[in-house]
This record gives C-alpha cells, structure tokens and sequence, in this order.
C-alpha cells in the first residue's frame, strides 16, 4: 500500500510517517522544506497552496493522509482560508484526478469550541469554532465530505503535546521563567493527546473506516494543575503556584489581541486553560480499536527527554 502523508515535516506529520512506516506502508511525504528526509519514506517538496507543485506526489498513491496545514492559534482569516480550505480542495482536485478515493484528514477538536461544562463531548456534540482557525478545519472536512466517489475519514484531536511541539515549547518557557499562573483554580480538566497517539488513529481509520466517519483522538484527560506541576517537579524547577482570575485572563487577552503582533495571550489559550473540556474517544475505541499508548506520565517523560537533549 502506498500512501501519500501532505505536511510530512510537520509536529504530527513526522509522527503520521513513522507510524505508517513502522506498518509496513510505503510512504511518500510531501512538504514545502528540500531538507527534510526520512529513512525509508519518499520525500516530495510541494505546497498544498501551490497545484502545480503536487502532480509528481499524488502518482501512484492508494491513499491520502491530508495533514498539512496552518496551525497557528492566531492569524488572518484569508490565510487560514488559503492554506486550509484552499490547500484542502487542492489536495482533493488531486486525488480525484488521480482516482484516489481514499482520504484520511486531520481535523481538530476545537470545532466544538470551549462550552466549559463537565458534560463529555463526543462526536455528536454541538459545533461551536472559536476562531478561523478551528473554522478552516471544519471548512476542510465540509469540503471533504461533499466530494462523491470519496471515502473520508477525519480525526479531531484535541491539544497535541509531545517533543517538540507549539505549544510544549510555550509551557517550558513559561515553567523555566517562573511567569506561567494557573487560569482560576486550575483544577479545569483538559484532553490531550500525545502526537503518536494521533498518528495511531489516522492509520487505525485508514484500514478500519470504511463508511467515512468522524472519530475523537485523545490520550488522557487531566487538571491543568497536575499537567504543570509533574513537567515543573520533572525538570525540578518551582512548581507554579501563581493564580489569575478568569474574567481578568480573558480582558487581558482580547487587549493583546487587538495591540500586539502577534498577540502574547489569545482568547484561545484562555479557554483552552481555564475551562473544563473533556473529549471523549470512546467511539474510535470501539469502531477502530484505537487504545492510547501514552497517559501523562509518559507523555511528560517524552516531553523532559526531548527538552535535555
């Protein structure tokens, strides 16, 4: 089986790959960085932007995983659409073309937005996008879902972290200068799901899904609080103990928002911190036999290993 990975050199990406390798799939990656390499895998540069730079990547392929995209919690709406939505029909022109009808897309979980509720969210729940990020994603999978001759599947992973990623850098930073303060109590639960647990379930929908559904990828769920404070007494630093009140956070993040490029604080981290948010993946485990290979602990020594290297 060969298979086609877009945004190859990406967090998750470089994830998807190994993953897929490790499966026995022939691998072509496809990225915008010559650089990039990966023993064992087909490495094509293209931009999902550019069509005419993706012709030689979609030869020959059995199936698609749609990864690549503008993941940033802040921006222009018109570059979220260009890359997202765009990217996306690009991606889908090409498959179609080439009589590729096998797409596996990695959405997200902030389509359901932050309803701070200790109700779990499933795949059933209400959609609510913050921002035009999480819109672009939900614009990508009503494109994707609107294409006959098409078997989509999409994973809606909630925060990613693991070595290397956005928003693990973000937290060290913060945890190493002492500045990082609990939003409100920080006893909010929030899903996370390690980047190798993602790739796990992309692949698990590509030989299991066979109708095209919509399925959660979460590791564990857990406090902010105790996130925080096993990565501060890991890397033996001062445990936070700063706390701000929500209201506060929020004002703070709308006023940043609108004076700062890019924004220190965004409304997005706000929410993502300081409210409650539990996903449940209880569908892909049944239908796809998905199983979390990481909880927090080893998600956190992953994260301190990565960090003194």
């Amino acid at each position: 089986m060969r298979v086609l990975v877009t945004g190859a050199s990406g967090f998750i990406g470089r994830n998807i790959v190994k993953e897929l390798l490790s499966h026995g799939y022939k691998v072509v990656g496809l990225t915008r960085n010559p650089d990039f390499s990966v023993k064992g895998a087909d490495i094509v540069v293209g931009d999902i932007t550019k069509k005419e730079t993706l012709f030689d990547a979609f030869t020959n392929i059995d199936g698609v995983f749609h990864n690549a995209a503008l993941t940033i919690d802040w921006g222009k709406k018109k570059d979220f659409q260009n890359v997202n939505v765009q990217g996306t029909k690009n991606v889908l022109h090409l498959c179609q073309k080439n009589g590729i009808g096998r797409i596996v897309y990695t959405s997200s979980a902030g389509v359901y937005g932050f309803p701070n509720t200790s109700e779990t969210i499933t795949e059933n729940s209400p959609i609510s996008p913050l921002n035009s990020y999480h819109q672009s994603k939900l614009d990508g999978e009503t494109i994707l879902y609107l294409a006959e001759e098409t078997i989509v599947s999409s994973i809606r992973p909630p925060l990613v972290i693991g070595p290397n990623s956005h928003a693990t850098k973000l937290i060290l930073s913060k945890i190493f200068s002492n500045d990082i303060k609990y939003i409100g109590s920080g006893e909010q639960l929030i899903s996370i799901v390690h980047p190798m647990d993602v790739a796990q379930c992309l692949r698990l929908a590509f030989e299991k899904d066979h109708i095209g559904d919509i399925f959660n990828a979460v590791s564990f769920t857990c406090s902010i609080k105790d996130l925080f404070t096993k990565i501060s007494e890991r890397l033996n630093v001062t445990t936070p103990d700063k706390h701000v009140p929500y209201f506060i956070a929020y004002l703070s993040a709308i006023i940043s928002e609108l004076l700062t490029r890019p924004p220190e604080l965004t409304k997005f981290r706000v929410k993502l911190l300081g409210t409650t948010r539990q996903i449940s993946c209880d569908k892909a485990r049944q239908n796809l036999g998905y199983i979390p290979r990481h909880d927090i602990n080893s998600t956190v020594e992953d994260i301190v290993k990565s960090y003194k290297k």
